[in-house]
C-alpha cells in the first residue's frame, strides 16, 4: 500500500478498513454518504438532516481539519485540540477501506461533565449505504472498542490512566445495530424505556457496554 494514502496520525489500522483523522479531500464523500435519510434514521439529532454541503463543512471544521474555507463569523466554532495533539477526551475518525476510499464516521466522545465517569467513553459510528453488508461496522465496533481499552486509549484520559468502560445506546427498534454491537463482543446491560425522542417519537435505547476484562477473555473479532 502506498504510504501516502494515510499519512496522519493516530490511525487505527483493521482487516479491512482503517481509521484516521479527516481531512479537506473528505467533504465530498462525507456528503454523498451522509446525505442518505437513513443514515440520519437512527442518529442523534446533532447529525443534519438533509446533510449537505454547509453541513459537511461544519463538521470538518469542528474536526479542526486544515485547508478547509473559513466559517463566517456567526458560524464560529468553538476551539479544542485536534486529535493528533491530546490529551482530549474525544477523538474522530473517518472510516476508509484500504485503498482510501471514505465510507463513513467513527468516534469516542467523554461521558459525564464532573470526571466521575473519567475513564469510559461512548462510542458512535456510521457507515455509508452502499458499504452497507461488508461487515465494517461490527469491524469498527470491536476494533476501536479494543485500540480503546489498549495503552493507545491513555492519549484520551488528562491522567494517562487505561480507559476501562466502551459504552453505546442504540434505539431498540435498530436491529441491525444490535447485532453489529453483540457481534463485536459487547455485553447487553439494560434498556433506558422511553428514553430519547426521534422524529417525533419515543424510542427504548439499549444499552451496551465492553470492558477490559471482556476484551481479555475474549476471542479476537
Amino acid at each position: 500500500m502506498a504510504d501516502h494514502i494515510f499519512p496522519t496520525a493516530p490511525s487505527v489500522w483493521l482487516a479491512n478498513c482503517v481509521l484516521r483523522p479527516y481531512r479537506a479531500s473528505d467533504l465530498e464523500p462525507l456528503c454523498a454518504a451522509a446525505k442518505d435519510p437513513a443514515i440520519a434514521r437512527y442518529m442523534r439529532d446533532a447529525f443534519p438532516s438533509p446533510y449537505d454541503r454547509e453541513s459537511g463543512l461544519g463538521w470538518l471544521r469542528i474536526c479542526h481539519v486544515k485547508g478547509l474555507p473559513p466559517a463566517a463569523e456567526e458560524e464560529e466554532i468553538k476551539p479544542t485540540p485536534p486529535a493528533s495533539l491530546g490529551p482530549s477526551p474525544d477523538i474522530k475518525f473517518a472510516i476508509c477501506l484500504l485503498d482510501g476510499t471514505f465510507v463513513g464516521g467513527a468516534g469516542l466522545r467523554a461521558m459525564g461533565a464532573d470526571g466521575t465517569d473519567r475513564y469510559s467513553r461512548e462510542i458512535g459510528y456510521w457507515i455509508g449505504k452502499h458499504f452497507w453488508g461488508r461487515g465494517l461496522a461490527t469491524e469498527v465496533a470491536a476494533g476501536l472498542g479494543r485500540w480503546a481499552l489498549s495503552s493507545a486509549g491513555r492519549q484520551l484520559t488528562s491522567d494517562g490512566q487505561l480507559l476501562q468502560r466502551i459504552e453505546a445506546g442504540v434505539y431498540a427498534d435498530n436491529l441491525a445495530s444490535v447485532k453489529v454491537l453483540e457481534r463485536a463482543g459487547y455485553v447487553r446491560e439494560g434498556v433506558r424505556r422511553q428514553a430519547v425522542v426521534k422524529n417525533g417519537a419515543m424510542h427504548d435505547v439499549v444499552i451496551y457496554g465492553l470492558i477490559a476484562s471482556d476484551v481479555e477473555n475474549s476471542d479476537d473479532i
